[in-house]
């Protein structure tokens, strides 16, 4: 009998002629391939579209209140809060952080605006300030800018807070958003407190606190810059606007702006809604570069200065907006200044009037004149600031005088008639060579200015309601 193992071994061991394909296999089974890879691709996206409709639709999104123009946009929900930035004591060391985002080193430090021993970072150039009450009688001071050295901050991000209380000194640290500053799209260089513990950061992006600074959180905006922020109880109203590529760089973060919303938030809740305007003001549209400015009047009423010189006006517990007036003719707001303001007419609101100081050239010469509303309807020329460069900021009190900021000083009329005007005076070698970029008056005798060049490291203090001003270190 055969042995069927040698058979085998026989075969096994026999050479072998391999058998080839028809022609054209290959590229039949890379077609097939490419075609299983792109229905998987599809069916990938297809989820992620399913799980962001989802998040869309959840509940924490609330109703949006339309723009009377039928124009539509989605409300705004907060994004999860993000790491505060560490406060560093001068001198200090401070750990060098990788410019890759995830990988930046973070140190937790939750001070706050009402609770601090840590002093500021080194190199503290401020470019906005605010002020609130502690609700017993006292004041709590905060400033926001950029501090220490590029790379060798606590964060990849040098973006620093730093505050007073009672407009005492020293200055104190207190937690800022982990945010660049206006130069980048996710930056912030201004700021408001409605109150010692809820807050915002701002100008182009927006960050919102509701532990006095010890924690933050950013409020995505879509794509949009925000020029403006006016507070009332927990209540924020800001300007959202669409910039074109001139916004780009520097502290200009409002530069470039050509359309604009009104839009309105409360403290700790999940999203921002659009307030309803009158049709043709949703959006505010204007042909060339220019801004719009909000205040508050008597803590009741809102007013949105429009680029083409329109007054909305709008209860701030809630509602419709409607058009109020105009400013008078030829006070138009041009483009915005640096830190988002706009030039050529400054707004301002006392407890029963409104102001407007306007950038005007007659005969050939630069003149500010102040007028003066008790509804934006109608407006009454007070008189003429005896001043060189440009107009700032405005700011009045329950006293009834007024201060304007300019580009040369800050000018001050104590009877509120706008007839009679002095020039300030300053402690040291006089008013700082650029002028001023914000002045603000807490109480008729309590105020703040900020320097327009951030690079000095300190604003200027009032206690007699404008009339003489002393600068104040924020790193002593």
């Amino acid at each position: 009998m055969t042995d069927p193992h040698g058979e085998l071994d026989d075969w096994l061991q026999a050479e072998v002629t391999p058998l080839y394909p028809q022609q054209g296999s290959f590229e039949r089974i890379r077609q097939r391939a490419r075609a299983r890879k792109q229905r998987q691709v599809a069916l990938a996206v297809a989820g992620c579209v399913v799980v962001a409709a989802a998040v869309v639709a959840a509940p924490q999104i609330g109703t949006l209140l339309h723009g009377g123009s039928g124009h539509k946009r989605p409300p705004l929900a907060l994004r999860q809060q993000t790491p505060t930035t560490q406060i560093t004591s001068p001198g200090s060391p401070s750990p060098v952080a990788s410019s890759d985002a995830k990988h930046a080193e973070q140190i937790h430090q939750h001070t706050s605006l009402g609770h601090s021993t840590t002093s500021p970072p080194p190199d503290f150039q401020p470019t906005s300030v605010t002020v609130v009450g502690t609700g017993t009688g006292g004041y709590l001071s905060a400033v926001i800018g950029q501090a220490g050295t590029p790379g060798h901050c606590a964060t990849r991000y040098c973006t620093s807070l730093a505050g007073i209380s009672n407009f005492q000194t020293p200055w104190y640290g207190v937690s800022a958003p982990v945010a660049p500053g206006a130069g980048q799209v996710n930056g912030v260089s201004q700021l408001r407190f409605a109150n010692a513990k809820d807050g915002w950061a701002y100008g182009p992006a927006l960050y919102e606190t509701t532990g006095g600074g010890s924690s933050w959180s950013r409020v995505p905006t879509d794509g949009e810059r925000i020029t403006d922020l006016e507070t009332v109880g927990k209540t924020a109203f800001a300007v959202f606007a669409t910039c074109g590529p001139g916004a780009a760089g520097g502290a200009g973060f409002a530069a470039g702006c050509v359309s604009f919303w009104l839009y309105t938030g409360t403290a700790g809740a999940t999203t921002w809604k659009e307030v309803h305007v009158p049709a043709g003001y949703a959006p505010m549209t204007v042909d060339k570069s220019s801004s719009a400015a909000l205040v508050i009047s008597g803590g009741t009423t809102g007013y949105l200065l429009t680029p083409e010189g329109a007054l909305l006006r709008g209860s701030v517990s809630g509602g419709p907006w409607t058009l109020a007036g105009r400013t008078p003719v030829g006070c138009l707001p041009g483009p915005a200044l640096a830190n988002g303001q706009p030039s050529d007419a400054q707004l301002a609101a006392g407890t029963n009037k409104l102001l407007v100081a306007c950038d005007t050239t007659t005969g050939g010469k630069q003149e500010t004149v102040l007028y003066s509303s008790a509804d934006g309807a109608t407006w009454t020329k007070l008189g003429t600031v005896p001043h060189t460069g440009a107009a700032t900021s405005l700011t009045t009190s329950s006293s009834g005088q007024v201060v304007l900021a300019t580009t040369t000083g800050i000018y001050y009329s104590a009877t509120g008639t706008g007839t009679t005007w002095q020039s300030n005076t300053f402690g040291g070698a006089g008013p700082p060579r650029a002028g001023f970029s914000y002045v603000g008056l807490t109480t008729s005798t309590l105020g703040v200015a900020v320097p327009a060049d951030a690079r000095l490291g300190e604003i200027y203090l009032t206690n007699d309601g404008g009339q003489t001003w002393l600068p104040s270190a924020i790193n002593g």
